[in-house]
């Protein structure tokens, strides 16, 4: 055998030796690549995205020798993409834990495996149409939750509601919508618009006419660009209505009674999943194995249940705080509606200038 070391490989061993976020593991600094099919580094979310993973781990390890170590998100899941791309093929990484917009980048750079569904056999029960593929149409992720844009309102503050988002200007709603920068929830909120209308994110001009409108008619009461703008926005008593992520609509629901309209007949709720992918150079079999645990029906309940998020397998129950938020299998085609968040990331650069341009003038006037 050969006891040359890879640049991938000293840094496997040498990551996987320090025991990241507390794996608590012992190893030499330098790691055969034969030797290290055992061990995967695997990327994940803080907070309770890292507590119920170590939870999952300590029963995939009832049965499985494979040892993990963990590395967090720094600055959100994108930063990822940069960080491989200064390295590549070097990066220690092996199992990722990004969401869509960030796959499809993975994807363009064809750094990652396709899924091995002989291997990962509970992906055949996970609805297609959450999964990213590549330009061959191979499966190139295994999603483990749902999350969303919606729009929703405080019961409380407007107990009437809304029934469509023309809704929204009449004079009763004036300065009452909050809504993000289209930077943010990566243009969804451009969209959303433009589906009023008729458009979609390619052909966002109705968006951008229905935006106007709401912008003149004063309906726009606050522009946030983070999760706790929002769910201080909405906190305030002074706003009713929001387009939002599911995190901060969890975070609204927990002190205040919330509607989320994420079944209106002339919009859709818009999903995004996040999950998992599988870096090239990986021990496969150990890498699918891993994720396969985590996509088991029951498994997939309780990685979701504390993170707001909807599961992606049929059988797996949600959170019933939030179970009408998501979407049956049957409802997916009526209700729902996923972007191509590609063309998002090109575009949203170029709206955030339109709207200094075209809507901030408006709301002054």
């Amino acid at each position: 055998m050969s006891s040359s070391i890879t640049r991938r490989s000293f840094t496997k061993g040498a990551l996987a030796g320090v025991g990241l976020t507390g794996s608590g593991l012992a190893m030499p600094s330098l790691v055969r690549p034969a030797a290290a099919a055992d061990r995967l580094l695997v990327v994940q979310w803080g907070a309770q995205w890292i507590e119920i993973s170590e939870e999952i781990v300590k029963k995939y390890n009832e049965t499985k020798d494979t040892r993990i170590a963990w590395e967090l998100h720094s600055g959100g899941s994108a930063a990822i993409v940069a960080k491989i791309k200064a390295i590549w093929p070097n990066a220690p990484y092996n199992v990722l834990s990004v969401w869509d917009p960030v796959f499809r980048d993975m994807i363009a750079e064809d750094w990652l495996e396709p899924i091995d569904e002989s291997i990962v056999t509970n992906l055949a029960t996970i609805p297609d149409i959450f999964i990213q593929k590549n330009d061959a149409g191979q499966k190139m992720t295994v999603p483990l939750s749902t999350a969303g844009a919606f729009w929703g309102y405080r019961e409380d503050v407007l107990p009437d509601g809304f029934d469509s988002i023309e809704d929204l200007l009449r004079p009763e709603f004036k300065g009452k919508v909050v809504v993000p920068y289209p930077i943010n929830l990566t243009g969804l909120f451009i969209v959303t618009c433009a589906i009023q209308r008729g458009g979609d994110e390619k052909n966002a001009e109705p968006g951008w006419e229905f935006v106007k409108e709401l912008a003149a008619s004063g309906a726009i009461g606050q522009i946030c660009t983070s999760n706790s703008e929002f769910i201080n926005a909405m906190a305030s008593g002074q706003y009713g209505v929001g387009f939002w992520n599911n995190g901060g609509w969890f975070a609204t629901a927990e002190n205040f009674p919330v509607k989320i309209k994420n079944r209106m007949e002339d919009n859709k709720g818009f999903l995004y999943n996040e999950g998992f992918c599988v870096l090239k150079g990986s021990p496969l079999e150990a890498a699918f194995d891993f994720a396969n645990f985590f996509a088991r029906p029951d498994i997939n309940e309780m990685y979701n249940i504390p993170l707001g998020s909807g599961p992606t397998q049929p059988g797996a129950t949600a959170n019933p705080k939030i179970a009408e938020w998501y979407y049956k299998p049957d409802e997916l085609e009526k209700y729902a509606y996923i972007a191509d968040y590609a063309f998002l990331g090109q575009a949203k650069n170029e709206w955030n200038e339109r709207w200094e341009r075209e809507i901030v003038p408006l709301m002054r006037s």
